[in-house]
């Protein structure tokens, strides 16, 4: 092994070291070689330690070294091509990923980064494609691919300007169609198709927005109770705003991941707060068109230093949300418990929420990412528990063998068993006890027990009916007919307390109203203050799943 590679494999180990060791750092920093590392795993431990290093660093000179060392990364990354391929898919700068994207995210590559990013490959096959095609195009124009009178290739072939290519002519068929977003998503992904996108600078909010944090040591554990959040919502302009949604945007693109609310948003949804130790948090919900018909369904990235280091999603109802937690990979062995208590605080500060709870799949439930990181053990630390009596017994039994044993750690077969439950965590007493999940299996209980299964029965004219008793004259607007037929088989299903009750009719209406075309931040607020609703929502759920 090459004196570089000793230096870099020893700069990832103490990276997140504190105390005695700046000198240190600083040292490797300023004499590792950058142009004689070739090793492919080292120049992977370099860059991680490095994004580590500016997220948690020691102190100025520190912070300033790694900045510097990590340009220079980029620089060798980009001056050989053989070198930047051998990182293929690594989402390091200076390389490039391929995969298939959501519509809305390859359009808004094409539109910001029209030269870093280009048509790989098709997943489906040539029939599926001219099938699709035809579905997604203007019926007039799409006559021509049936009954073999044109295949696809040679009619768009035929069609193209002279400054499109196969990929802009994707985007436009499918950007012109009149299909209902969700629909057209799913047409775009049986398409499959992957592109090829070129990291070409490095992933960070602007220097406006970062206030730098110098670290004496990191949080490994969060005593409670904590101090009072007390975040500072920044005053943003359009410009940042859109910096901020690229930042987020392009770190998950990085990773191969996408979150609707992140995709799906735009400048006018983003807040941004400044909370301690450098951390700062996004928060930004989704377009009228993309949102959720009942719950709130709302992003957030978490900022460490101005470097994106989190992610996940919340799913809002009433006072109660549904929350993840994803701490990107380079970032784990830092302050993570920390930063979820923020998460959780502002949230609960921000939305106005009493209780949060896990769903499986953010413990590991389907997902190996979440066995192999212990995520239970973070939401666990952060004080929700199971739901389930045999995981609270073995949630227990667990923290006592890791108590006896520091060195000790839960097997996969043990966290797997953890993750058959839902977590919760109840900040408030008189919080709301369901959400979107719990709905899901009262609208099943609704077919079955009064409808005998007939969903058809049970669909037929709700909208309408629903509509009529409210006095909703423009139900059959796409976004907000979309929103009442989620709804009316629910409220429908007590229709004679509904027609009664001219409070609960004047604020549904306008909640359904604000979903549609308002502001998703005052829903939530008029879901919460609207006590009848609760009271109605909670009279329904306990008939149909208690008897």
């Amino acid at each position: 092994m090459i004196k570089t590679d000793i230096q870099v494999f020893r700069l990832f180990a103490m990276r997140n070291q504190f105390e005695k060791q700046p000198a240190e750092k600083n040292q490797l920093l300023n004499s590792i070689n950058i142009k004689t590392l070739k090793n492919k795993k080292a120049v992977q431990a370099l860059y991680e330690a490095l994004l580590f290093i500016i997220a948690y660093p020691d102190n100025k000179a520190v912070y300033t070294s790694a900045n510097r060392v990590i340009l220079q990364l980029q620089a060798h990354i980009q001056s050989d091509e053989k070198r930047s391929y051998s990182l293929y898919n690594t989402g390091i700068t200076g390389t490039s990923v391929c995969a298939a994207f959501s519509f809305e995210m390859v359009k808004w590559l094409r539109k910001t980064r029209p030269g870093a990013i280009t048509l790989n490959s098709f997943e489906a096959d040539d029939a599926q494609i001219q099938s699709i095609l035809s579905v997604v195009m203007q019926k007039t124009e799409s006559e021509i691919l049936q009954d073999a009178n044109a295949e696809w290739k040679g009619w768009l072939k035929h069609l193209k300007k002279s400054d499109e290519d196969l990929l802009d002519q994707f985007i436009a068929i499918f950007d012109s169609s009149e299909i209902r977003p969700e629909v057209k998503d799913e047409l775009w992904n049986t398409i499959g198709i992957n592109v090829a996108i070129n990291f070409t600078d490095h992933c960070c909010l602007p220097q406006s927005l970062i206030v730098p944090y110098y670290h004496r040591s990191v949080i490994r554990k969060v005593i409670k109770p904590q101090p009072i959040l007390k975040p500072v919502e920044i005053k943003l302009n359009d410009s940042e705003r859109e910096k901020i949604i690229d930042c987020c945007r392009m770190i998950l693109v990085r990773k191969l991941r996408e979150l609707d609310p992140i995709s799906f948003t735009e400048v006018k949804l983003v807040s941004y707060y400044q909370l301690a130790r450098g951390i700062s948090i996004a928060l930004m919900g989704m377009v009228p068109e993309r949102r959720h018909p009942v719950d709130s369904y709302m992003g957030y990235v978490v900022f460490k230093n101005g470097l994106p280091v989190a992610y996940a999603g919340s799913w809002i109802l009433f006072d109660s949300a549904r929350i993840g937690l994803n701490i990107f990979t380079d970032y784990r062995g830092g302050e993570s418990k920390y930063i979820f208590d923020q998460v959780l605080q502002l949230h609960a500060k921000v939305y106005g929420l009493k209780r949060f709870t896990v769903d499986p799949y953010q413990i590991g439930k389907y997902n190996s990412d979440g066995i192999d990181s212990g995520a239970f053990w973070i939401y666990y630390q952060a004080g929700f528990s199971p739901l389930q009596k045999q995981q609270q017994q073995l949630a227990v039994a667990e923290e006592q063998k890791i108590k006896a044993n520091k060195k000790y750690r839960s097997p996969p077969t043990a966290l797997k068993t953890l993750a058959n439950s839902r977590m919760q965590l109840v900040l408030q007493k008189g919080a709301v006890s369901f959400d979107a999940t719990d709905l899901s299996r009262t609208y099943a209980a609704i077919l079955t027990k009064k409808y005998k299964g007939d969903r058809n029965l049970a669909e037929k004219n709700a909208v309408k009916k629903l509509a009529g008793i409210l006095q909703i004259k423009n139900y059959e607007e796409t976004t907000l007919n979309f929103i009442l037929k989620n709804w009316a088989v629910l409220l429908l299903s007590n229709e004679k307390e509904l027609r009664s009750n001219s409070v609960l009719r004047k604020m549904l209406k306008k909640l359904f109203l604000l979903k549609a075309n308002g502001s998703e931040e005052a829903y939530i607020t008029d879901l919460q203050n609207n006590a009848e609703l609760r009271i109605f929502t909670e009279g329904i759920i306990k008939f149909y799943l208690t008897n």
